[in-house]
């Protein structure tokens, strides 16, 4: 059996859960686009607001508003190696930044990978914009190298935020475009079923979402351990 570097990543907290909480869309806008007249129908047409997009996030692996996350690896990968062999790359485009790399050392105390006088980051963040963004990754900075964390569930500790921003208006075009259609089909279709048809999505509004989630998949999908192996036990390892 290969071993495999798990990462686990874990919601924080997020602006749309936050006091006062932010919605991907306004209601005035979601309105617009289904010709809603009247607020009798307010309340539901900002849950199916937020339906939307728990379902895009949901299916594409995209926060639309900005989140704070935590990824946890057992192990750093690569440990002796730099540049483009020691990235980690984080799950939820699109990234925003990187708060801070912690690890659990030999000892048992959680260290942040910092260093010198000021005290600095010893890592970098790297992350790509726009609508169809992929992943963002941390990396050493040049001339410095992961240090050996303890083996453990979740030693390493890297603290992120990502989403396409904190408001509304940050939302790009096309990703309001197709909440505007999603909220239309929930308020089209209100159930599941309609007079004994199933109300199933739109094959292009589904492909649409597909465009989004398949920029959103890790361009690491496996690699060898390499001068590290022998510490691993020659294992592969999968981020």
């Amino acid at each position: 059996m290969i071993p495999q570097l798990r990462m686990s990543d874990t919601l924080v907290s997020s602006v749309e859960t936050g006091s006062p909480a932010v919605s991907a869309l306004t209601l005035a806008y979601a309105k617009l686009h289904i010709r809603a007249l009247g607020t009798a129908d307010d309340t539901l047409t900002a849950v199916r607001i937020n339906a939307a997009a728990s379902y895009f996030s949901e299916q594409t692996g995209r926060p639309i508003l900005t989140e704070t996350r935590q990824a946890g690896l057992d192990a750093f990968p690569f440990v002796g190696a730099t540049g483009n062999a020691a990235r980690i790359e984080l799950p939820h485009p699109i990234l925003q930044g990187v708060t801070s790399v912690k690890y659990i050392d030999a000892n048992g105390v959680l260290q942040s990978f910092t260093g010198g006088s000021p005290v600095a980051p010893l890592w970098r963040a790297v992350t790509y914009a726009g609508p169809y963004g992929g992943r963002g990754y941390v990396e050493p900075l040049y001339g410095q190298s992961w240090p050996i964390a303890r083996c453990e569930t979740d030693s390493v500790r890297i603290l992120y935020t990502c989403g396409y921003g904190s408001t509304p208006e940050s939302v790009p075009a096309l990703v309001r475009g197709v909440l505007c259609y999603l909220i239309a089909h929930f308020d089209t279709f209100p159930s599941a079923t309609q007079e004994a048809s199933v109300s199933e999505l739109p094959l292009g509004l589904t492909q649409m979402m597909n465009a989004f989630k398949y920029s959103a998949y890790p361009s690491q999908v496996l690699r060898e351990v390499g001068s590290a192996a022998s510490q691993y036990g020659g294992a592969r390892w999968t981020i």
